[in-house]
């Protein structure tokens, strides 16, 4: 059977197609998109200027329709330790078995991924987004070697023997409940 070699049309990754005929036809797609093209990214990461890379390779195997998805991607959310701007490459790499319904995921060995495609149709953009919703870290943060602000403040004044930075500024301390017992003795009297 002949192995089917495309580059989608400009925005063909929306189209929804049927992934059990893609299956069938050995259909293999090389193509970039906009990070703003994929649905369901979190907003903290959908800002960056490059697009996102993605490999689909779709295949049968025992009369199941799999596709293997290869994505790459920077993006550029905020460290959730410092709060400053951070570089963040991302890279999945997934063997999925399409299904058509959650019943049908259900019954296929623990050790198989699935990708649940409504009447066995979805779009490229689906399937990429869903691999990369998987690849992204819960709390965004600098990894061990980069600079991160809060961790370069603090190793800084730790060379000088300095205490470590405030990040706020100290304010008097709010104590809402302070005098509660006082006015709950009043309202008794």
């Amino acid at each position: 059977m002949p192995t089917y070699h495309t580059r989608p049309m400009p925005h063909g990754w929306s189209k929804p197609r049927d992934l059990a005929q893609l299956a069938q036809i050995h259909a293999k797609f090389e193509f970039e998109i906009p990070l703003g093209d994929l649905p369901g990214i979190p907003e903290e990461f959908s800002t960056t200027d490059e697009p996102v890379r993605v490999e689909m390779q779709f295949s049968r195997v025992k009369r199941l329709a799999m596709v293997h998805v290869k994505l790459s991607a920077v993006l550029r959310p905020v460290c959730q330790r410092c709060l400053g701007a951070m570089r963040l490459q991302v890279v999945g790499d997934s063997q999925l078995v399409v299904v058509d319904s959650e019943a049908a995921a259900a019954r296929l060995p623990p050790e198989l991924e699935s990708f649940l495609a409504e009447e066995g149709r979805s779009s490229l953009a689906d399937l990429a987004a869903e691999e990369l919703l998987l690849t992204l870290p819960i709390v965004p943060q600098h990894a061990a070697g980069e600079r991160c602000e809060v961790a370069a403040a603090v190793a800084d004044g730790a060379k000088s023997g300095s205490a470590p930075p405030v990040l706020s500024t100290p304010e008097e301390t709010q104590r809402p409940f302070a005098d509660l017992r006082a006015l709950l003795e009043r309202d008794k009297n």
